[in-house]
């Protein structure tokens, strides 16, 4: 007589359903330890993070209460968007519209900061705050090329928008 093969369980299924299984857990394991260490994107509602700035001649620069306005800038292109709006403007700028300029710089190899970025930024007639460590400035919202812009009320941010128009982050400052 033969066997009937419809009651054994196929091994090979077994095993794909055993591996399936393996690697479900291992996909949810991995997606839920990630997500533990990504830090939250600020939002409206939120405070900025407490950052301990350093601006670029080296000294604490810690962001006032009465700021009312935050940019934010991450990479080379951004930057090439805010600096000549700030140089045109000139000392005094940033100060008489209660913003603050944040540079995130941590990925700038340090000999290029230290030769060739930190010499060029002391010459803004503005104060750049910069972010030198990983991680400390992940919360902010950030496109490649682009300005983030934090509009602040008694501390807690009440609007965020994102702009690669130099018209754009003008209006920002300007309250337009």
């Amino acid at each position: 007589m033969k066997p009937n093969t419809h009651c054994q369980p196929d091994k090979n299924n077994t095993k794909r359903l055993g591996s399936l299984f393996l690697a479900t857990f291992a996909f949810l394991t991995l997606s839920l330890f990630a997500e533990e260490l990504t830090t939250p994107t600020l939002k409206v509602g939120d405070s900025l993070p407490e950052i301990q700035y350093t601006n670029q001649w080296e000294e604490p620069s810690p962001i006032s209460a009465d700021t009312k306005k935050v940019l934010f800038i991450s990479d080379m292109d951004a930057s090439k968007i805010i600096h000549p709006i700030l140089e045109k403007e000139g000392k005094g700028y940033l100060e008489s519209k209660k913003a603050v300029l944040i540079s995130d710089i941590h990925r700038m190899p340090s000999l290029i900061t230290k030769f060739v970025a930190l010499p060029k930024m002391k010459s803004y007639p503005y104060t750049l705050r910069l972010v030198r460590e990983e991680k400390m400035a992940d919360s902010f919202p950030r496109t490649k090329g682009s300005v983030t812009m934090i509009q602040l009320k008694e501390g807690k941010i009440t609007k965020i928008e994102i702009s690669n128009s130099e018209a754009e982050v003008k209006g920002f400052l300007e309250g337009k």
